[in-house]
């Protein structure tokens, strides 16, 4: 029987291997004879290991080279590269636009279908845009921006006067141009053909928008200038002084009652509110501005003949500008006294054409072909205010 030891893990022993000494003797006997072989196997394994790890350093190069795995290439993770747009900027008032603005901005954008009439808000971040005329031609403000005057192609020439009234009002038919009286907000006129389709005179109605309450604007006179042409004759400019008109490269001067005082093969660019015109006229592939005085005498601008494409002069007379885009992309800006040669260079960095002069002639107000923005230029210190706008700006007020 086997007897267990219940608190034990050891496995008993047979009761038969403990009572009988002889099997026990044997097995020590056997041990002390196979002992010395035992030493000498395990001697001769341990001296061959030994003599092995002794060997030359080539032997142990070559084992552990042919036993150690080539390393492998790993294709590097493609990266990828986040670019951060900028915020876009943020739309910002005029007041802050333009510092030097004491009440809004009136303008009027055109494109082939339709002219619209706004106003910026010292304020606003935009344009209000709230009138708009079709089929115009041309659009121009009277001297002190309550009204505009939008040339129309309806009826073969009208007028649609919008002003701070909310009244618009018309003159329809006909009309072949128009003008604002230089000094006087109020004194609008037009001109009509006498004779329409055959060479004639041209008449002038002028007429007086205060007070008016129709809707169609009747002339308080007209007068008849005194040229027949074969093409009706645009108004330009005109004043106490007389009149000036256009027509197939050849301007006119008249006085007050109609009379022809002066005619040349000229273009015109500009006139000041006592009747000097700045005029210019091609001369061997230069364009050579020259001013005319309201009695029809000529005077010389040496020094502006620089490739000019645009003139304008400022209202008091002493300073002529001379805008011209160059070859590399920007524009300059070249004003010069009237009575010396005293001047004044700026530029801006892009194509550029002339909208208006504002805020008593120290602006230059010009639009960007490509940016579309407004930029008043301080053609004296160099000073530029930008205005971001969408439109073709045809005329301003400040």
């Amino acid at each position: 029987m086997e007897a267990r030891d219940s608190g034990s893990n050891i496995r008993p022993l047979p009761v038969d291997d403990i009572d009988s000494g002889a099997p026990q003797d044997r097995q020590v006997e056997n041990k002390r004879r196979w002992l010395p072989l035992i030493v000498i196997v395990v001697g001769a394994i341990s001296f061959g290991v030994v003599a092995r790890g002794l060997g030359p350093t080539q032997n142990a190069n070559v084992a552990t080279a042919s036993t150690t795995a080539a390393p492998i290439s790993e294709t590097p993770e493609p990266t990828t590269t986040t670019t951060t747009e900028p915020p876009p900027p943020v739309p910002r008032p005029l007041r802050e636009l333009l510092p030097f603005a004491a009440d809004e901005l009136r303008l009027v954008s055109m494109n082939a279908s339709s002219a619209q009439i706004g106003l910026w808000a010292l304020e606003d971040t935009t344009a209000d845009f709230d009138a708009r005329v079709s089929q115009p031609l041309s659009a121009t403000y009277n001297t002190d921006g309550s009204s505009v005057a939008v040339h129309t192609q309806v009826r073969d020439g009208s007028f649609a006067i919008d002003s701070d009234t909310d009244r618009a009002i018309y003159i329809l038919g006909g009309v072949t141009s128009g003008a604002w009286h230089p000094t006087d907000p109020d004194l609008f006129a037009w001109t009509v053909p006498q004779t329409p389709g055959v060479p004639s005179q041209t008449l002038v109605r002028i007429a007086d928008l205060s007070g008016f309450s129709g809707t169609s604007l009747e002339p308080l006179f007209e007068i008849q200038l005194d040229r027949e042409t074969q093409q009706f004759q645009q108004l330009e400019a005109w004043g106490d002084w007389g009149f000036a008109t256009t027509t197939y490269g050849m301007t006119y001067l008249f006085d007050a009652d109609g009379l022809l005082l002066w005619e040349a093969r000229s273009q015109f660019f500009d006139a000041t509110p006592d009747g000097t015109l700045l005029l210019a006229r091609s001369e061997e592939g230069s364009t050579m501005p020259y001013l005319l005085d309201a009695d029809g005498i000529e005077k010389d601008l040496t020094g502006l003949d620089l490739g000019g494409v645009d003139f304008r002069i400022t209202a008091d007379g002493e300073w002529v500008l001379a805008v011209t885009p160059q070859a590399d992309g920007h524009t300059s800006i070249l004003a010069r006294t009237v009575h010396a040669r005293s001047t004044r260079l700026t530029s801006i960095n892009e194509t550029a054409r002339i909208v208006d002069v504002v805020w008593d002639d120290r602006f230059i107000v010009l639009q960007e072909s490509a940016s579309n923005d407004l930029v008043f230029k301080d053609w004296d210190t160099g000073a530029e205010f930008r205005l971001p706008v969408d439109d073709v700006i045809v005329d301003v007020h400040l």
